[in-house]
């Protein structure tokens, strides 16, 4: 009798264990969550990103959580990975990307996907690496948008034309900005790019109330500034570049009549023609020596900057919290 009751004590405890771990696992028995759109599998955080929308370095090992995105985008779905199709059914105020859609990340926004007249916040998550083509051009209730780490590339004219967006923060993924990205968003007032970004024709042109922009990259990678990246931004006071800067194309700055501070590394080799024509009285601020500053290759039409006040052996502190 003794022995029964010992034997049905251990029967129940196993039990008991068993369902524990059934409990705590997932339907299909792999023990990771699956994102599924809409579903209860949203981080409170959607962009895996701080409140203020800058880019985080956590542990190697941390992936973030899966993002469920807003509903009634069109997905193309391929063998490993999803793209942004279409704006679909959506029409709500915010909208958010999903980051997977039946388990496989969603890696595009695709041309001209997501244009609409009801968006006012745009959220983009860790696994969307590309943003097409006029892919959220002319989106005239647009404000903000919050990107993420995995970012590399921001297509010709993105966001063009997007006259209430006000403030834009880049990641440190980011390797380049496409001609016309930011071009006439006439609203914007300051630019943050966390990383060593090529910065293309005409991205940030005609954006008449931008104030600041400010490149914070502390990794030293070689980085230019093309051709007319920055003209006729008639508001533009200050230009903070990193390290790794190289060359600032022709009629970069041009236009840019009330600018009075350029921050430039000791890296800078070629001022292309007329880059800093037609801008205010400025001062430098220069992180290498007066023998440095000789040997850069000042083209026509930069008087005001080879005349400007120049402060040698600035120290250029990276902006970029990473370690």
């Amino acid at each position: 009798m003794k022995k029964t009751c010992l034997l049905l004590l251990a029967l129940v405890i196993a039990l008991g264990l068993c369902a524990c771990g059934v409990k705590g696992g997932t339907p299909d028995g792999s023990g990771k969550a699956t994102a599924v759109p809409g579903g209860e599998n949203v981080t409170n955080d959607p962009a895996g990103t701080p409140a203020d929308g800058a880019p985080t370095n956590g542990p190697a090992d941390q992936t973030p959580e899966p993002v469920a995105g807003s509903e009634g985008l069109v997905i193309k779905e391929y063998d490993d990975n999803c793209a942004v199709d279409g704006i679909g059914t959506f029409s709500g105020t915010e909208l958010i990307i999903p980051s997977h859609v039946n388990g496989k990340p969603v890696t595009s926004i695709y041309e001209d996907a997501i244009s609409n007249n009801t968006m006012v916040s745009l959220v983009v998550p860790f696994t969307v690496v590309t943003i097409g083509e006029d892919a959220v051009s002319s989106s005239e209730k647009l404000e903000t948008v919050r990107f993420s780490e995995g970012l590399i590339s921001v297509g010709e004219g993105s966001f063009g034309g997007c006259p209430r967006l006000k403030s834009v923060t880049l990641p440190l993924s980011l390797e380049s900005v496409y001609n016309s990205a930011f071009r006439d968003c006439v609203g914007l007032e300051e630019v943050v790019l966390y990383g060593n970004s090529n910065v293309y024709n005409y991205a940030f042109s005609n954006c008449t109330a931008l104030k600041k922009v400010t490149f914070g990259g502390s990794s030293g990678k070689a980085y230019e500034i093309k051709s007319s990246a920055f003209d006729s931004d008639t508001a533009l006071e200050e230009l903070v570049f990193s390290g790794g800067l190289e060359k600032i194309g022709s009629f970069a700055c041009s236009g840019c009549t009330a600018l009075k501070a350029v921050y430039l590394p000791e890296t800078l080799k070629e001022v292309a023609a007329s880059a800093f024509s037609n801008v205010g009285t400025l001062k430098v601020f220069y992180s290498g020596s007066e023998e440095d500053w000789n040997k850069i290759n000042f083209a026509n039409g930069n008087d005001a900057l080879q005349n400007a006040e120049i402060e040698f052996n600035y120290k250029l502190t990276p902006l970029v919290p990473y370690e």
